[in-house]
């Protein structure tokens, strides 16, 4: 699919707010500029395509790491601490001319989003970044406010980060909403990820940072360098590690690690003598679904039923995606009755919400139970009791939730 097909394909409230972000945006950094009028000098020149080589250096020593390679699947590839730096060394008109150029050199270098996105992205940023600049830029005199020493100054730098990583997040909260949930599922998820703030905090501290350094000695710059270095592993922890704990399209754990999860909080139940369940949840005729509406929409009712389930379970309880359209959720402190309620609200729920879909869809559930007590009791054996009640709904009609008889641990 093209750039073109891409961006036709969204949404038209996301086009109408893309072609109204582009122009604001522009707007934005000359409105908010430091400076009474577009002013250029040889330094400041200088000062943009250091920031602008700076962050190839970032990106290379990031592709590095990755063995060559890029991930689509990073929030900013600690991108953000350019402009942060240059909203606190340029007038702000400069923003739009280097945040470009480090977004185009990133995508040349293996950023593989779809392109409006990108764009937006970018666009975010200098939003942010002019933002953040009222604070720390450069004043009608041309002098740099948070060069001036004592805790003031600090808090000022500090106020600026808090300010930049604020409309950052806003902005791309909006995205997360105007677009389609489908299509929105990693952003959403990172968006609601603590650690994402926390990580692109220390990016903006580096980027305030290596401002700091430039504008009293510029070649100390360089050993901030190392610091970049870590900066991309840090970057990069995240989503790998995400990656190989969580599905892509749903944001629910992969088997393994539900397994893994699953093993150690069922440990902690049995000390304590606490009776537990297992669902399984299973999309009724889901490859007739497939065939009528495609593996796009295929897609959009599984991320849609995940979220179905996830809203009727549980902060406590371990939900993952089982396979194509197969479900599984642990239900700590739960007995036989309870699970059985559970299973049936899920069941419920998914055929009534699902009818926003082009075709609304059903589940079968099958609920396994395990009675309190300090005797281990095999997750394998639970599994394979659940999967037999899945089998037992299915062969009920489907739409249906059947019950295994509550296991004792022997």
């Amino acid at each position: 699919m093209t750039a073109l097909r891409e961006f036709t394909a969204a949404p038209l409230r996301v086009r109408v707010w893309v072609y109204a972000v582009v122009p604001l945006t522009i707007a934005l950094s000359l409105l908010l500029s430091t400076w009474p009028s577009p002013t250029f000098s040889s330094k400041d020149l200088f000062t943009a395509a250091a920031l602008v080589i700076g962050s190839v250096l970032n990106i290379e020593i990031g592709r590095l790491f990755e063995g060559g390679r890029v991930d689509q699947q990073r929030p900013h590839k600690a991108l953000s601490a350019w402009p942060m730096a240059a909203t606190m060394l340029l007038p702000s008109f400069y923003l739009v001319p280097i945040v470009a150029l480090v977004y185009a050199h990133a995508r040349w270098r293996g950023v593989r989003v779809a392109l409006w996105k990108w764009v937006i992205s970018a666009c975010y940023l200098v939003c942010a970044a002019a933002t953040a600049g009222l604070l720390v830029g450069l004043d009608a005199n041309g002098e740099l406010p948070f060069q001036r020493s004592g805790p003031a100054a600090m808090l000022l730098v500090l106020a600026a980060v808090v300010v930049f990583l604020a409309v950052e997040a806003a902005l791309l909260a909006v995205s997360s909403r105007l677009n389609t949930p489908a299509d929105e599922v990693w952003l959403r998820a990172t968006l609601a990820d603590p650690a994402f703030y926390l990580t692109e905090a220390g990016v903006l501290c580096i980027g305030a940072l290596t401002a700091l350094v430039g504008a009293s000695e510029p070649w100390f710059v360089f050993l901030l360098i190392p610091a970049y270095g870590f900066l991309q592993m840090s970057v990069l922890h995240r989503p790998l590690q995400e990656l190989a704990t969580r599905d892509a399209k749903t944001g629910l754990l992969h088997f393994n690690a539900w397994q893994r999860q699953a093993s150690e909080e069922i440990r902690r139940l049995k000390v304590a003598g606490q009776p537990w369940a297992v669902l399984f949840a299973d999309i009724d005729n889901f490859r007739f679904y497939n065939e009528r509406h495609g593996h796009l929409g295929g897609d959009e009712a599984i991320h849609l039923v995940a979220e179905i389930i996830t809203a009727r379970v549980r902060p406590k309880d371990v939900t993952a995606r089982f396979g194509g359209e197969e479900f599984c959720v642990l239900l700590p402190d739960t007995t036989p009755a309870t699970a059985e309620l559970v299973a049936e609200r899920i069941r419920l729920a998914i055929a009534k919400e699902t009818s926003a879909l082009p075709e609304s869809v059903t589940v079968s559930i099958g609920v396994a139970s395990v009675e309190g007590g300090r005797t281990s009791m095999e997750l394998a054996i639970v599994l394979a009791l659940a999967d037999e009640a899945l089998y037992a709904a299915k062969q009920a009609g489907r739409n249906t939730v059947r019950l295994r008889a509550s296991v004792v641990p022997s």
